[in-house]
């Protein structure tokens, strides 16, 4: 089982972590401090930059969408089924943009510090019934079987459940997109010594080891012809690692090829 590494692979987190190294060994403050300010600098710009793009792109989306809505309307006509399909495609691959917009303005904002963690008390019931009722749609349209093994008496949490819920919802629906049609993906909770266990696991097409060593790397996607077919850029993961450091929990996995894999996430409880 393999236990990701919160900020794994982000260059900027690595060289913040290399200037701590450096700045406990008694170096150059001086220098330090300037590259410390430079990384800053590098962070704001992209911050920035990722902002004004994300805005651009989902005022035209947010157009093209509303008027595929508007096309579908009676009062605008009917429709010949060819033209549904042609109204309906457009309405999916807006909605798998408009989520792609949404994954790289998220996680740009916590890597860079745009977005800070809101932790409230909070349910983890209430929370597990959410990311159910979020991928019950989607389960169905994949003819997946999804399952939520969810007791009374969960552990009570206080941390960012908004930040908590989206990385159980990214594991779940990575479940359901890379399992086959008459699989299963079974969600299960239970306490923990300090906080909630909880394993997302499924039937789907599974891992290599190599495959493994590179699971969390920002756009990284396995090459099995399910993965390989299905929408998707590889922010799945990545995008639950920011999530865990923002909660103070952690995420383990464990996979085979052809059999499906497991995921865990620890979610610290009320102290």
């Amino acid at each position: 089982m393999a236990t990701a590494d919160v900020g794994k692979n982000y260059p900027v987190n690595e060289a913040i972590e290399l200037i701590r190294e450096v700045k406990s060994s008694g170096s150059d403050d001086e220098k330090i401090q300037l590259l410390s300010d430079k990384i800053d600098e590098i962070n704001k710009y992209i911050a920035t930059f990722v902002s004004v793009l994300v805005h651009e792109i989902r005022k035209p989306m947010t157009s093209i969408r509303g008027y595929s809505d508007m096309l579908n309307q009676p009062a605008l006509g009917e429709l010949n089924d060819m033209q549904k399909q042609f109204v309906d495609t457009i309405r999916t691959n807006v909605l798998s943009m408009q989520k792609l917009v949404d994954d790289i303005s998220d996680i740009t904002k916590m890597r860079t510090g745009r977005l800070r963690p809101e932790p409230k008390m909070d349910m983890a019931k209430n929370i597990l019934m959410a990311v159910e009722k979020d991928n019950k749609e989607f389960a169905e349209e994949r003819k997946v079987a999804l399952e939520f093994n969810v007791p009374d008496g969960l552990p009570l949490l206080n941390l960012d459940s908004t930040r908590a819920k989206q990385a159980i919802n990214k594991l779940v629906e990575n479940g359901l997109k890379y399992t086959a049609e008459g699989g299963k993906v079974v969600v299960t909770a239970g306490p923990a010594d300090g906080g909630l266990i909880i394993h997302v696991e499924d039937t789907g097409v599974g891992m290599k080891e190599e495959e493994l060593e590179h699971l969390g790397e920002l756009f990284f996607r396995g090459d099995d012809e399910l993965v390989t077919n299905s929408k998707g850029y590889g922010m799945g993961i990545p995008i639950v690692l920011e999530c865990m450091k923002f909660v103070n929990g952690w995420v383990k996995w464990e996979s085979t090829k052809g059999k499906g894999s497991k995921f865990t996430i620890f979610l610290p409880g009320m102290s």
